[in-house]
C-alpha cells in the first residue's frame, strides 16, 4: 500500500503555528511581492476568493471580512516542511518528498485506522501542522484518497472496489498525472470522468496517447507503476529560482545582484542534494503588460563540466547576462533554472581538464560558506556581486523567520 501525507492549507498553517489567535479566522498568504493570493484558509475559500486571484481585485472583500494577510515567507515554510518530513520518515521509514507540503510513503497492506491516526497525531504533537493522509494501492489512487480524507476527518483508506464506484463522479481533470491537453483530448473522445477513461480499451489508448497516460490508466486500475522514491526531490530534473522586482529597474548592477542571488540559491540546493548541473538557463524579463514586452531575453548555457560551484556558475551566467542586457529597458524579473542534473558521485575527473587535480565536486570554500550561512542566516557570507539578495521584494506583510533566525525567536515573559 502507498500513503500520501498532505499538509492542510500549509502556508496558512505555518503562519497560524505562531499566531494561534488566528485559528478559525480568515487568513490568506500573498506571493513574494504581495501581488496575488497563493494560499487560503477554509474561511477565505468560503468567501469565494480563488487561488491566484490578484490582490487588488479582492482587497475590498479582504477588508470587509477582516482577512489577515501575510506575505509569502518561504524560509519559514521550508523549515517547517523539513520538520514535518523528518517526523514522517521517523514514523514510516521509506518516504518520498513530492512537494513542500506532500510526501508519499510505503505502508503495510493491513494498515489500520489507528496507525493512520497515530501518524497524524505525532506530526501535530511534534510540529503542530494539521495533515491529511490517504492510503491506496497506487500513488494515483492515494492522491484521490487524500482528497477524500480532507473532507472526511483527515484520513481515508481507499480500496479498489470503492474507487470503481467513486470514479463515476471524478472528472478526468481531477486525476493526478492527466494534464490539461490530455484531459481536453479525452473530453473530445467522449471521456469526461475517470470511470469512462478506465473503460477505454488499452489497445486503443496506446495508439492515441503516450506512455505517461498509459501509466496513469494502470494506476487507476490498481496496478502500481510509480514506486515510492522514484520521483524524490533528489532525483528531480531541474531546480529553478526566480522572482519579480517590486519596481522595474534599468540598472545593470541591480540585475546582476538579483541574478547572483538566484544562482547562489540553486547552487546551495545542488550541494545540499549532492547533485551537479550540466546546463543552465537564465532570463531577464520586462513587464509583460508594458511597451518593452519583447525586449526581454534568455540564454541556454551548456557547462564544460558538471558543477555545483557557486563561483563557476556566477562567472558563466553573468557573462551571458551582460550580452542580453540593454540599457534604458525597464526589467521586471530575472531568474535561473539548472538542469541536466546528476549525482556528484557519478562524475570522475576529466583527463584533459586544465587542472587534473580539480574535481567538479563542491569545493571547500562553498562548503564553509554553506555552513556559516546555515548557522548565522542566509547571506551572511556571500559573493561581492550579491549586494542585497535576489532583488528587492515588496513583501510588506512578511512574518518573522521564527525557526531559522536567532533574532526572530519569540520570547515569553512571565508576570
Amino acid at each position: 500500500m502507498i500513503g500520501l501525507l498532505d499538509c492542510n492549507n500549509f502556508f496558512v498553517s505555518c503562519e497560524r503555528l505562531f499566531r494561534p489567535d488566528l485559528e478559525g479566522k480568515p487568513v490568506a498568504v500573498l506571493s513574494s511581492n504581495d501581488g496575488c493570493i497563493v494560499a487560503r484558509s477554509q474561511e477565505v475559500k468560503d468567501l469565494g476568493i480563488t487561488m491566484g486571484a490578484p490582490y487588488f481585485q479582492v482587497k475590498d472583500i479582504c477588508d470587509k471580512h477582516h482577512v489577515t494577510l501575510f506575505s509569502g515567507n518561504l524560509t519559514l515554510y521550508r523549515d517547517i516542511s523539513a520538520r514535518v518530513m523528518e517526523t514522517l520518515a521517523q514514523e514510516v521509514g521509506k518516504c518520498e518528498i513530492y512537494s513542500i507540503d506532500e510526501a508519499f510513503f510505503s505502508c503495510a497492506e493491513d494498515i489500520s485506522i489507528e496507525e493512520v491516526h497515530r501518524i497524524r497525531d505525532v506530526i501535530m504533537q511534534n510540529v503542530g501542522i494539521p495533515v491529511s493522509v490517504g492510503i491506496a494501492n497506487t500513488k494515483t489512487l492515494a492522491k484521490q484518497a487524500s482528497a477524500i480524507g480532507k473532507k472526511t476527518g483527515g484520513y481515508h483508506i481507499l480500496s479498489v472496489s470503492e474507487w470503481e464506484d467513486r470514479a463515476k463522479e471524478v472528472g478526468c481533470g481531477e486525476i493526478w498525472g492527466l494534464g490539461r491537453q490530455t484531459t481536453t483530448k479525452l473530453r473530445e473522445m467522449g471521456m469526461c470522468t475517470a470511470f469512462e477513461f478506465m473503460q477505454f480499451p488499452l489497445s486503443q489508448l496506446r495508439q492515441s496517447f503516450g506512455v505517461g497516460t498509459q501509466r496513469v490508466y494502470n494506476e487507476l486500475h490498481g496496478t502500481s507503476v510509480f514506486e515510492v522514491g522514484a520521483n524524490s526531490e533528489v532525483s528531480r530534473q531541474s531546480i529553478a529560482s526566480t522572482r519579480s522586482f517590486a519596481k522595474t529597474t534599468t540598472n545593470q548592477s541591480d540585475l546582476e545582484s538579483a541574478l547572483a542571488g538566484h544562482i547562489t540559491h540553486v547552487a546551495e540546493k545542488l550541494r545540499e542534494r549532492k547533485m551537479l548541473t550540466s546546463k543552465m538557463h537564465i532570463h531577464i524579463q520586462t513587464n509583460r503588460f508594458g511597451d518593452f514586452f519583447l525586449q526581454g531575453g534568455s540564454a541556454e548555457i551548456v557547462l564544460q563540466e558538471p558543477t555545483a560551484d557557486t563561483a563557476v556558475l556566477l562567472q558563466t551566467a553573468l557573462k551571458e547576462m551582460r550580452k542580453l542586457y540593454m540599457s534604458d529597458v525597464p526589467y521586471k524579473k530575472t531568474g535561473v533554472t539548472v538542469s541536466g542534473l546528476m549525482p556528484e558521485a557519478y562524475i570522475t575527473p576529466d583527463l584533459f581538464s586544465q587542472d587534473i587535480e580539480k574535481t567538479p565536486k563542491s569545493n571547500a570554500l562553498d562548503l564553509v560558506a554553506d555552513s556559516i550561512n546555515a548557522r548565522f542566516g542566509a547571506g551572511t557570507l556571500r559573493h561581492a556581486v550579491l549586494q542585497g539578495g535576489k532583488g528587492k521584494s515588496n513583501a510588506k506583510l512578511r512574518s518573522k523567520c521564527y525557526t531559522t533566525n536567532w533574532g526572530d525567536i519569540p520570547s515569553v515573559k512571565a508576570k
